[in-house]
């Protein structure tokens, strides 16, 4: 395989795996009920595991509080363990755009760029959002 084809096959899989990857985290915080909400849909997704478990084991009112404040907890926890990474985590993704720089031609960089910048845009949105919860 040639260096070039060699690197499109990086780049797609970079981005299949950055999909996927942010495909499962949203479908994970928007099912786990550990995201404090504004919004009444966003309201009723922190309450569905104190609800799905209330009915599938049978709890009472105080177990239900007590719920509550496990996975709020645990949310917190979660929440600070990403913040003390990403720093990390944006190292190791910042080495893999280098090493797949490298591979391109001075033709596919620039588009690269500009998909880097659109990931980028992205998560920085998504990251805003987060905050303001």
């Amino acid at each position: 395989m040639t260096s070039s084809r060699r690197a499109v096959v990086y780049l797609v899989l970079v981005f299949l795996l950055g999909g996927v990857l942010g495909s499962l985290a949203t479908y994970w915080v928007q099912t786990s009920g550990w995201v404090k909400a504004a919004s009444s849909r966003t309201r009723k997704a922190r309450h569905s595991p104190v609800e799905w478990l209330t009915r599938e084991l049978d709890l009472t009112p105080e177990q239900q509080k007590e719920l509550e404040v496990i996975l709020d907890e645990t949310g917190t926890g979660y929440r600070t363990i990403r913040e003390r990474v990403r720093p990390e985590y944006e190292q190791v993704r910042q080495a893999g755009r280098e090493k797949i720089r490298a591979l391109l031609t001075e033709e596919q960089r620039p588009k690269f760029e500009e998909l880097v910048r659109h990931i980028d845009e992205k998560h920085r949105h998504r990251r805003e959002k987060e905050k303001k919860k």
